[in-house]
Parts: structure tokens; C-alpha cells; sequence
């Protein structure tokens, strides 16, 4: 194991501010579980108020330093890059073993905020402003750093959006202070320590805790970027409104696939099944309706139960590196949450399939639901779990639309057909962040993403998080 198991083998670990890990002066800590067993794997203390103003005194005393040089940025975020992908597999255990996904997938995650940092590196110093003739003036505008900004991540993929958030907020130009889900703060950490000795102390805080620690940041910093559920998010945007402080909320999703009958089945099936059932489901962009045509419905849902079936089992062992592994929820309040919508289930349920009872993890397999009415709680609520429902079909392509829109979310939704005409049209009306056609769930750094209306405000990755993450001004100038 290396020294990072977990993380310098301490059983004990607290708030990481100015490069170093700080003595424990909160009388609050939590033991993390590990949810395929219910094992006790580390304690964390919690940050308190004095450790919070510690953390922001520590970003501003590093602010001008970070800011001046933007090949200086570029090479320390090449350099972190670099450390983590050394890294990668002892990082991924880490991962796994707080949220207690299958190492392949925690494994893909590393390799994914490694790329996201070697991308975001390359726009350091290319954050360029612009000039125009304006009269007899001269006018041109630049970008800013914000300063010092809030990350606040969720538990489903504690890493990999801390890197999503945490790279193009350096790259800006800002100092940042994350604030890791209560029940996944371990990956955070390792990696501020892995980065001790290549960001300057400061540039990166990582400060455990819950909601207070959170209300400080977002009453504190000069931008908060979060990612969770829609009722925590409008929590935070009338929290940040007495500031108007800018915001990025990436949150709840009810997301949608539609099959058209022209589709190919095989990798439709395939690609809904992984949308729906990987990370157990715990996925802001995880589908969980499904619109089929009638004329394809029977055929859809026969392969699609065949290939959960066959395909996709738990992961006891969340060491486990092979394929179709669906691990636990999170805990037990989330287990309990998912299970409550499946005791209620219609008599239409197609799974409960490869039930776990030898385990005493948070385990809930994939379920399947068909013949849904698009008004059923599980059809229009959020679950977060491996819950999939197939819609009552439809009629044509218009009348699938309609229907995906009804929905007050807007984050992710998809098309699976071979006319090209049927994939424009569908992209260009469906209300959703994100469009994908014939496949699923896939969404490198350089494009934007992030939803409408109940799903959130601004983007995470993308030139456009360069842009949510620093300000532009103008400046005019009439010398004579």
C-alpha cells in the first residue's frame, strides 16, 4: 500500500488548511462507514468556525501569489496531473472504499480528473479579453480572478467533481476551499496532500464537515460552486442572494431516453442499462424514464430485462474490478429512501433482479418498472438509486417530446434512433443540458455541462466554467 492508504495511514484525520493537515479543535467528528459492509474505516473531524476563518485567511494571503503568474498555474495543475496519475490506483481504492463503488469505476473516475486537469492546465494562460474602436477611445475588456470560491461536492462522485470544479477554478486564477459530502471526505484529502508540495500552501483548502461549515463558505467566498440535490441547491441561492454572490448549481435530475423503433436495439438496451444501474444509480444524470415506441415496447423491455439479468451483479467485494458491478447506496438514510419507492412498487415491477441477502451493505438492486404513468411519484421524483421506469409508449416522435418536457427538471435526456432527422429534431426541442443520440453519460472536459429550470444554474467543465469562475471588466480610456 502506499503512504496514501488511507492517507498516511491515519485513523484519524481533520481539516486541511495551508499544506498541512490541522489539529483536531472541533468536538464534532464522524465516522465514515464503508457502505458494502457497514465496516468503520476512518474518523473525521469536522471543521470548526476558527478552522473555517483559518481557511479563508490562508486563500487570501496566497491569492496575489496564485494570480500573477499564469505559466506558473499551468505548470503546477501539469504537475498535479501528473502526481495523481501515479497515483491513480491507490487514490481509487480510497474512493471505493468511502462510497464503495467497484474499483473500475473508481479507476475510470481518477483517469477522468486526471484528463480534466491536463485540459483545464492548457487554458491558463489563454484567458484572453477583448478591444474594439469605440469613438476616439480606447476599450478593451480582461478577466479576473474572483478570488477565493466555495466547491461543494456530493457523495456519489467525491474526485471526480472536485476536479471538475477544482481545475478550471485554479486555472482562473482563484484560491479554493472544498467542502467535501460529509459522508465521502477521504479522496478530497489525499488529494490536498498529494498537492502539498506543488500548489503554494493555501491554493487549496479541504475542509470536512456539514451544513455549517457550508453556510460559513457561502456567507464568506467570492463564488460557491455546488452540486447535489435541487432543495440544498435553493437553500444555497437564498443564502447567496443577501451578497448576490455568483453561483454554479448543478443539481436534481429526472432524466429521460427516448427509443424510436428505427433504433438499434442491442446498444440501446446496453447503453440505457449502464445509464441507469452504474454507481448504483446514485447519478444526477442517471436515466430513469424511459419513452419506447409502440411498436418496439415488448421487444425493448425483453431485452433490456435479459441483459440486467444476465449482465449486472452486485459487487461484494468492491475490489472487484470486473464489469456491470452495481455497488451500494451511500447509507443507510439513502438505502432506506430507494427502498421505500420499490415497497411501494405496482404490480408491473420487472425487477428486483439479483437481490443481495448475504451482505450487510446498502445494497438495492436494479429494478425495473414498466406500464408507468408519467404522473406516478416514481415517474416525476427523484429516486438517486437503480430504479428505471418504462413509460407508457408512444405514438410518434412529437408526442415523446411533449412528454419529456413535462418534467421540471432539465439536466440530461437522450434519443436512440438511426434518422438522422428524428436526432435533430429531438436534440434541438428536448429542455436538457445535455443531449446525447446513441449513446449515453459521456462528457469529456472541453464541453460544458450543467442543466435548466430544477436542475440548477451554470456549468461545470467547458471554456464556460472559465468563465463562471472569473469576471470580466471593461475598461475605457480617453488620454489626450
Amino acid at each position: 500500500m502506499s503512504k496514501i492508504w488511507p492517507i498516511a495511514g491515519k485513523r484519524f484525520l481533520s481539516p486541511y488548511i495551508h499544506g498541512q493537515f490541522t489539529k483536531p479543535n472541533s468536538d464534532h467528528f464522524r465516522n465514515l462507514i464503508n457502505p458494502v459492509n457497514k465496516a468503520h474505516s476512518v474518523t473525521v473531524y469536522e471543521t470548526s468556525p476558527s478552522q473555517v476563518e483559518e481557511a479563508l485567511a490562508s486563500a487570501k494571503e496566497s491569492s496575489l501569489e496564485w494570480q500573477a503568474s499564469p505559466k506558473y498555474r499551468r505548470d503546477r495543475l501539469l504537475a498535479l496531473a501528473h502526481r495523481l496519475e501515479q497515483h491513480e490506483y491507490d487514490m481509487a481504492q480510497i474512493e471505493s472504499l468511502q462510497t464503495g463503488k467497484p474499483l473500475s469505476d473508481a479507476l475510470y473516475e481518477m483517469n477522468d480528473v486526471v484528463d480534466c486537469l491536463r485540459h483545464f492546465a492548457g487554458y491558463c494562460d489563454k484567458l484572453f479579453g477583448s478591444s474594439q474602436q469605440f469613438s476616439n477611445m480606447h476599450t478593451y475588456t480582461t478577466r479576473e480572478a474572483l478570488g477565493t470560491v466555495a466547491l461543494i461536492t456530493s457523495f456519489n462522485y467525491p474526485l471526480l467533481l472536485t476536479g471538475w470544479k477544482l481545475a478550471p477554478a485554479l486555472a482562473a486564477g482563484n484560491c479554493a476551499i472544498v467542502k467535501p459530502a460529509p459522508q465521502t471526505p477521504l479522496s478530497s484529502l489525499a488529494l490536498a496532500e498529494l498537492a502539498s508540495d506543488i500548489l503554494p500552501a493555501g491554493v487549496l483548502n479541504v475542509l470536512p464537515g456539514g451544513v455549517q461549515v457550508s453556510q460559513a463558505l457561502i456567507d464568506r467566498t467570492d463564488k460557491t460552486s455546488f452540486t447535489g440535490s435541487t432543495l440544498v441547491g435553493q437553500d444555497i441561492m437564498r443564502r447567496a442572494s443577501d451578497r448576490l454572490t455568483p453561483l454554479t448549481l448543478e443539481c436534481g435530475g429526472k432524466n429521460a431516453v427516448i427509443v424510436c423503433k428505427d433504433s438499434n436495439l442491442d446498444q440501446a438496451v446496453q447503453d440505457i442499462a449502464m445509464g441507469a444501474f452504474s454507481n448504483a444509480g446514485q447519478n444526477c444524470c442517471a436515466i430513469s424514464r424511459v419513452y419506447v415506441d409502440e411498436v418496439i415496447h415488448d421487444e425493448f423491455i425483453h431485452k433490456l430485462t435479459k441483459v440486467v439479468k444476465d449482465n449486472w451483479k452486485a459487487s461484494i467485494d468492491s475490489q472487484n474490478d470486473t464489469d456491470n458491478l452495481y455497488g451500494p447506496l451511500i447509507d443507510m438514510n439513502q438505502y432506506e429512501r430507494v427502498k421505500k419507492y420499490i415497497d411501494q412498487r405496482e404490480p408491473t415491477v420487472v425487477g428486483e433482479i439479483n437481490s443481495v441477502t448475504a451482505t450487510n451493505g446498502y445494497f438495492v438492486p436494479p429494478t425495473i418498472y414498466t406500464q408507468v404513468q408519467d404522473t406516478d411519484a416514481i415517474a416525476s421524483e427523484e429516486i438517486f438509486g437503480p430504479v428505471l421506469c418504462i413509460l407508457k409508449p408512444f405514438k410518434d416522435l412529437n408526442e415523446a417530446i411533449e412528454r419529456v418536457n413535462k418534467s421540471p427538471y432539465g439536466l440530461a435526456s437522450g434519443i436512440f434512433t438511426n434518422d438522422l432527422r428524428c436526432a435533430h429534431e429531438a436534440a434541438n426541442r428536448i429542455k436538457a443540458g445535455v443531449v446525447w443520440v446513441n449513446m449515453y453519460n459521456i462528457m469529456p472536459p472541453s464541453l460544458p455541462f450543467g442543466g435548466r429550470n430544477m436542475s440548477g444554474i451554470g456549468k461545470d467543465l467547458g471554456k464556460t466554467s472559465l468563465d463562471e469562475f472569473s469576471f470580466e471588466k471593461t475598461i475605457m480610456m480617453n488620454i489626450k
